[in-house]
């Protein structure tokens, strides 16, 4: 199986469980407000499948612009998926408890997420929190995940499915494309998920050691952005950040391209990777998310080589 058919099938997969949970309107909350391509790369592919049905989006938020409203009982909420389900990035799951609390009327869908726990005290208290839902259903990012609902999120309705950002189509990509530098890439995340080990080892050739260029050097927009959030400007921050997230996608796909082979330990450039057609090397990440997606999703293709 090559990278376009991979595509293809986590795609049909995604459309297939998903659809059937989204009524005739929705509300799509706890979107990504900052500069974390990969995050962009997921909203943009929710975005895209979302655009493909005929259900109304009655509006769209981040949970620093959040602001109760009354919604009515057939409205589904939809709460982003990505890597911040447990207490790592405890801001996303506090908010995601917080939406079950309020809403407890309305279908709620925390669309696909790796889940891990450092605490599992904090995990039992989160689980008898989320329980008490009736109508939750929690999308796992990969088997782990899923095998974690099911010993403790047990009722709630479960489903395994892949990473949304593979429901970007390609096309939407092309325009950002540039011509390689001839240069090698490590990317190296660095923060608390980089996973202490020298990687350097199995790698043979010069390489540059970047993280994504926006975790290096915070741009301007993005200072703008999180200026408006302190000012409580919702709707001039939600418009902002549909900006910034086209921003963070050319500049993901231009940096990406801009090399010719890959090392990453960052999920999302490789699953940019894999939209753009280009092999890679994949390192794990500190408590396996790599690793676990790798062996969920992708272990079938040979052009990924994962370290292990």
């Amino acid at each position: 199986m090559n990278f376009a058919q991979k595509v293809d099938a986590l795609k049909s997969v995604i459309r297939y469980q998903l659809i059937p949970l989204i009524s005739d309107s929705y509300v799509f909350l706890d979107l990504p407000y900052y500069t974390n391509i990969g995050d962009a790369l997921i909203w943009e592919g929710t975005e895209t499948f979302l655009s493909s049905l005929p259900a109304k989006c009655l509006y769209r938020c981040s949970c620093q612009t959040f602001s109760y409203r009354p919604l009515p009982k057939d409205t589904t909420i939809l709460l982003q998926g990505g890597g911040n389900f447990g207490d790592i990035w405890r801001r996303h799951q506090d908010f995601r408890l917080k939406v079950i609390k309020l809403y407890p009327n309305n279908k709620i869908v925390i669309l696909p997420q790796t889940i891990y726990y450092k605490n599992d005290k904090q995990m039992l208290s989160d689980a008898a929190l989320m329980m008490k839902h009736p109508d939750l259903h929690i999308c796992a990012r990969d088997q782990r995940s899923y095998r974690l609902l099911e010993a403790y999120f047990v009722n709630c309705g479960r489903l395994l499915l892949p990473d949304m950002a593979f429901c970007i189509p390609r096309d939407r990509l092309v325009s950002s494309l540039v011509r390689s530098t001839g240069k090698n890439l490590y990317l190296k995340r660095n923060d608390i998920e980089f996973l202490e080990d020298d990687c350097r080892q199995y790698i043979r050739e010069p390489v540059e050691i970047r993280d994504w260029p926006t975790m290096e050097i915070i741009p301007l927009s993005a200072k703008m952005l999180n200026l408006f959030i302190k000012l409580s400007l919702n709707r001039l921050s939600d418009n902002w950040a549909l900006y910034l997230k086209r921003l963070l996608i050319h500049e993901g796909v231009r940096f990406i391209t801009s090399y010719d082979k890959i090392y990453t330990t960052r999920l999302h450039v490789a699953i940019l990777s894999i939209l753009l057609g280009k092999p890679f090397v994949f390192f794990d990440n500190s408590y396996g998310k790599n690793s676990s997606f790798y062996l969920s999703w992708l272990s079938d293709l040979d052009e990924i080589k994962f370290i292990w």
